[in-house]
């Protein structure tokens, strides 16, 4: 992919859900997530579970919510992540759905607000 393609899809998304969230939330829309970065260590651990030839990442993608922002490995501001989405990576043969727990990775940095 060239940058020119990458930044047009990284606008396009961020208009989108600007305007989406103005329409939800009317009085204070939520500052959507741009972006969720993840550990190589987690995804090498995924990928050791996959197939060599046939093997890979399979991306879910979620929302915070009051429940699922307490699984958290570390504490946080319940205001930075609730409402916000995320991505959840999964050990996938042939793009199967994951079947196990061990197969799931989620909690990267999301940003906002750990933009790096």
């Amino acid at each position: 992919m060239d940058f020119k393609t990458f930044e047009r899809l990284k606008k396009t998304y961020d208009t989108y859900i600007e305007e989406a969230e103005r329409l939800i939330h009317r009085d204070s829309p939520i500052q959507q997530t741009r972006s969720v970065w993840i550990d190589r260590e987690k995804i090498e651990k995924l990928l050791e579970q996959t197939d060599p030839r046939t093997g890979g990442i399979k991306l879910f993608f979620g929302q915070y919510d009051e429940e699922t922002i307490e699984g958290f490995e570390s504490p946080v501001k319940k205001e930075d992540y609730e409402g916000r989405l995320t991505v959840i990576l999964a050990a996938s043969n042939n793009n199967e759905d994951p079947r196990e727990e061990s197969q799931l990775v989620n909690f990267g940095k999301t940003c906002p607000p750990d933009c790096g």
